[in-house]
């Protein structure tokens, strides 16, 4: 039994602007953050490479060691190969943070005019690779992958499912001043022209299935159905080619190639709100927190 191989494109720009708003990526002042939030999204998807077996440094005997064989509890996977590409356009990207990754990614240097069309690229790239992965997975770079077994749950969709849908995660930023307090940025959302409310607890459940370490979880169809990612069995990028199949426009070019790409071409599902935690990945450079304070809280009553 082989490794998961896993390929993953992170789209990543950079260039500071004058303006407080607008994109995290041009925004004033946010070089740090965007710099932590980079590093931080290529370590998490780097760190989801394993193995059975490790290695251990001897320093009494100055040779290397292996380890026993890791059970493999919770998961099927015989381990994860992680395949990772940065895509750049121009000298509008972090350098510095890229460097340090050097080794252990490849990196893209395309020369488009319109930058935003730097997702769009990274996108269809990833659809027309052949070869060489079981996963293919979209990412935004300043998304934060936590779970080791991410991969081991999406494995475990796809094949439970099929391949007839795709699955995303719930994309949260942690509310430092009130930990572990956690705001889920990606709500119900509902057509302009639409007058009733919509809320989250009206959410059905879709489908139900049983993890591998036995926890039921349920899916519903996702009202908001961005995440900044996407991912594809190869079974479904294969589809995608033999459709001939486009982006779907969805907000704007950035949200079109996390979502669109997908977007009616397979259902979208997410975790019920109850089962946000199976599946998530964090927003490294929030945007959303300056929100608390100016949101009203919908209370637990006023759902009755």
């Amino acid at each position: 039994m082989r490794p998961c191989r896993l390929r993953v494109v992170v789209p990543h720009y950079y260039r500071e602007s004058e303006s407080p708003i607008g994109y995290g990526s041009t925004r004033v002042g946010t070089k740090l953050e965007r710099s932590v939030a980079l590093g931080r999204c290529l370590a998490g998807v780097l760190a989801l490479n394993r193995q059975a077996i490790d290695l251990i440094l001897n320093p009494a005997e100055q040779v290397l060691e292996q380890t026993p064989a890791t059970p493999l509890a919770g998961t099927r996977l015989a381990g994860v190969q992680v395949e990772l590409h940065l895509f750049v356009t121009g000298g509008n990207y972090l350098k510095e943070v890229a460097d340090l990754f050097a080794d252990r990614l490849t990196l893209h240097q395309l020369d488009l005019e319109d930058p935003l069309q730097l997702p769009l690229a990274a996108a269809a790239w990833l659809r027309h690779q052949e070869g060489g992965a079981d996963l293919h997975l979209y990412l935004e770079d300043d998304l934060v992958i936590a779970d080791p077994r991410y991969v081991d749950k999406l494995v475990w969709f796809t094949e439970r499912t099929e391949h007839r849908y795709v699955l995303m995660p719930h994309r949260l930023e942690p509310c430092v001043a009130q930990a572990p307090l956690r705001l889920y940025v990606d709500g119900p959302v509902k057509p302009i022209e639409q007058l009733e409310p919509v809320w989250a607890d009206q959410e059905q459940e879709f489908a139900r299935g049983t993890y591998w370490d036995g926890r039921s979880v349920g899916f519903a169809e996702a009202s908001n159905p961005h995440s900044g990612s996407f991912c594809l069995s190869e079974v479904q990028r294969q589809q995608l080619l033999a459709r001939a199949a486009v982006p779907t426009a969805f907000v704007g070019p950035l949200e079109t190639a996390a979502t669109g790409t997908v977007l009616g071409q397979f259902p979208v599902l997410k975790p019920m709100w109850a089962d946000r935690d199976f599946l998530g990945i964090e927003h490294g450079h929030p945007s959303f927190l300056l929100l608390l304070g100016q949101l009203p809280l919908r209370q637990p009553e006023a759902r009755q």
